[in-house]
């Protein structure tokens, strides 16, 4: 259906928000749209958006439904943060599904409205996977997971809706486009919390910024129905005061109702309310590319393409009931203006305010910022994102050391997790590396129990090497093109995930008992201990124990030396007694991949 060209007046971004509480102003570029001055609108072009159709979220538990054979989507929404990695199986899996099904990207981690301001690295890596994978669009979410201070909470924060929070995100998104030389697309958060310093509703900060910054909104239908439920507004007043041509895509996602509030959980089926309040955002924005959002309790795939058939029905039923030229199907909107005194408050003292209570560092009273509504308790709201960002940071851990959390006991492993959360809060913008000091941690908790901290570093080694740098492994067919046995003078080749830990327990013995879900042994000392190798080959990480001598001639690697210079060091002392040894160990190490071609290029590997 071709979309309506509807004229606003235009707002002024430097006056108050409360004179633009219902702003709607010129149209888009089209989303694909290259600009050089983002910030500068583009009256002769509008939002001409070809309906891409229906899609779901990619999630690895589908990975192989996608390889298998072609499934009944129009395309497919990563998330953005989980493969800005180096290389591995995330990026190959990723390009094999991309070459047959159109993509987007949606980020968790921009944090447009944190007060330090947009992470240029980040940027540019998000940019770059984009050029790899040409998505259709680019989205994230208009709020902050980290404050003024280092840390990175990782959760999805509400702004205040104030002028300041405005300027700030306008200027936040207009540098993202810059950057990524396209339109960007910003998602509302559900939020449990309301400040009082805010100076106009939701709905109306979002418009405003929408159309400053020029940008597309990702309209996520299920947290509108969380938050209106949460704050005591009217869905449907929402959907209508925004601007209908810069609606990009739809989300659409199940939550968790907890009677007296409703958590944006994304774990359940969507809810009739949400379907119920999708007919009203078809009525209201015409044909949206729209999709099904599932995060955590992942089901088959056929049950996520029953929730997508679902929205194709609910589409071209009220679609074709529309008449497309008739202003009745908007719906009538008038100014909103939130209640509100004067305030001093700056989002800089927001964002630590709140990133102090989440983290239990300050016993100022949080909830003198929030209004909630009558008979809602304020603690147990604000509570949910203390709560969140432990339960979260703990998931990541259990992911990471999963044959720890096993060893321990789940219960006992998410205490300590959360304890850990709360000490070592993350400083990046990804969680790929979230923990890495994990094992010490375990290490300074059980003194007397040296396997809890050898099993934990070796889930973390086995998780690192996992997206690492993708370099081509030197083999049989490598040294015989070698003419003038190069390989043998290098000073780099060994391959660069290759890392050795000492071990003093039965470390290997649990790990592959709790791997195999069999009896695990008894954790017992070592007469001796013995050297561990952790390494990825091809796309899968590995792990093997070293001879003495072989621990001892990599180590020498390891230090800048070649394969020549250590034989030569080491030949005729306990470390390599007999030649054959290096003959045997070298065949050993061809075959498990632990040297590196003499040009690393990037490594293609076949899908079994």
């Amino acid at each position: 259906m071709p979309e309506q060209q509807r004229h606003y007046r235009r707002s002024v971004v430097d006056g108050p928000l409360l004179r633009f509480a219902d702003v709607r102003s010129s149209p888009p570029n089209p989303p694909g749209a290259r600009v050089g001055n983002p910030h500068m609108h583009d009256t002769q072009h509008r939002a001409t958006q070809t309906h891409a159709g229906f899609g779901i979220g990619l999630r690895t538990q589908h990975y192989q439904d996608f390889l298998r054979e072609p499934q009944a989507v129009d395309w497919l929404e990563i998330i953005t943060d989980n493969y800005l990695v180096e290389g591995g199986k995330p990026l190959v899996l990723l390009d094999q599904i991309r070459a047959d099904y159109p993509t987007v990207m949606h980020g968790v981690a921009m944090s447009i409205g944190a007060v330090s301001g947009i992470d240029e690295a980040y940027l540019k890596r998000v940019k770059a996977l984009a050029d790899r994978i040409e998505p259709m669009w680019i989205s994230d979410h208009l709020c902050w997971i980290g404050g003024p201070g280092p840390e990175q909470l990782h959760d999805l924060y509400p702004l205040p809706y104030t002028d300041e929070a405005a300027r700030h995100v306008i200027a936040q998104i207009r540098r993202i486009q810059d950057v990524l030389q396209r339109r960007f697309v910003i998602e509302n958060v559900s939020s449990y919390i309301d400040y009082k310093h805010s100076a106009s509703s939701e709905w109306q900060f979002l418009s405003h910024i929408a159309n400053e910054a020029d940008c597309l909104l990702l309209l996520d239908v299920n947290n509108v129905y969380v938050s209106s439920v949460n704050h005591g507004f009217d869905p449907l007043y929402y959907l209508s005061g925004l601007p209908a041509n810069r609606i990009q895509q739809i989300h659409l996602a199940g939550h968790s109702d907890n009677g007296d509030h409703i958590v944006d959980t994304h774990d359940h089926p969507v809810a009739p309310a949400v379907w119920s309040l999708y007919r009203d955002a078809c009525r209201l924005f015409g044909s949206v590319p729209a999709m099904i959002e599932r995060d955590d309790n992942i089901p088959a795939l056929s049950e996520l393409l029953a929730e997508v058939a679902t929205a194709r029905s609910v589409a071209a039923e009220v679609l074709s009931a529309l008449d497309e030229f008739s202003e009745g199907r908007f719906i009538a909107h008038t100014e909103y203006v939130a209640q509100t005194g004067t305030s001093t408050q700056t989002l800089h003292d927001t964002q630590r305010q709140l990133a102090d209570y989440v983290l239990a560092r300050s016993d100022d009273d949080m909830t003198a910022q929030l209004r909630t509504p009558a008979n809602v308790d304020v603690n147990q709201r604000v509570g949910i994102y203390k709560n969140a960002y432990r339960a979260r940071l703990a998931e990541v851990l259990a992911d990471t050391y999963a044959k720890t959390t096993l060893y321990m006991g789940s219960d006992v492993f998410d205490q300590h997790a959360r304890d850990f959360a709360v000490d070592h809060p993350p400083f990046t913008r990804s969680l790929n590396r979230y923990g890495a000091g994990f094992a010490a941690y375990l290490n300074r908790v059980y003194p007397d129990h040296p396997e809890l901290m050898q099993l934990a570093q070796l889930d973390w080694d086995l998780r690192a090497c996992f997206d690492g740098p993708d370099v081509a492994s030197l083999d049989v067919a490598g040294v015989a093109a070698d003419a003038e046995r190069r390989w043998m003078s290098r000073s780099d080749a060994l391959h660069p995930s290759l890392v050795l830990r000492e071990i003093s327990t039965n470390t290997v013995a649990l790990w592959r008992a709790i791997d195999a879900d069999t009896d695990v042994p008894q954790a017992v000392r070592l007469p001796a201990s013995v050297t561990l190798a952790v390494w990825r080959k091809g796309l899968q990480p590995h792990f093997k124990t070293l001879e003495g001598g072989e621990a001892v001639f990599i180590r020498m690697m390891m230090q800048g030396y070649s394969i020549a210079d250590v034989a030569g060091a080491l030949e005729g002392t306990e470390h390599l007694a007999d030649p054959m040894t290096l003959a045997r160990w070298l065949g050993e190490w061809w075959e498990d991949g632990f040297l590196v071609t003499l040009l690393p290029e990037r490594l293609t590997v076949a899908i079994a």
